[in-house]
């Protein structure tokens, strides 16, 4: 049996035999790549000791407390979604109801969990709280 010949292609020094250009591939590509870089938590990259300080607390005083179906764990501790999600919410990021939505979703959690309570008393106050109350009068 014999087959019809196909078009032969038009021959590109750059390209190697039967490779194609596709500009949605590569912007597929291109906006796969932004979207991963862009939706990482904000110490991805650098050291980040406040947030470093939190997850020690975490680890010392929520150990083996739980999160819906998980354990709190050092090896859960390490998790990228765990540590995207709290890195966001320590930032200011996320209100604190997102961050418990994103625990209920991810791990089956109550609100009102030992775990999820345990995680929210580790958080620090926010820096306008922190702050002594402005002076009032004049001089």
């Amino acid at each position: 049996m014999r087959y019809p010949a196909s078009k032969p292609e038009p021959s590109d020094p750059d390209r190697s035999p039967g490779a194609r250009h596709c500009p949605a591939r590569t912007l597929a590509g291109a906006l796969l790549i932004a979207l991963v870089v862009g939706g990482c938590a904000p110490d991805a990259f650098l050291p980040d000791a406040p947030y470093e300080d939190f997850l020690n607390r975490v680890q010392t005083k929520c150990l083996y407390q739980r999160i819906g179906n998980v354990e709190i764990t050092p090896d859960f501790l390490q998790t990228p979604y765990f540590l995207d999600v709290t890195s966001r919410f320590y930032n200011g990021e996320i209100p604190q109801s997102a961050f418990v939505e994103d625990l209920q979703g991810a791990y089956s959690a109550q609100p009102d969990s030992p775990g999820v309570r345990c995680l929210l008393a580790q958080m620090p106050s926010p820096p306008s709280e922190a702050l002594p109350p402005a002076m009032s009068g004049t001089r």
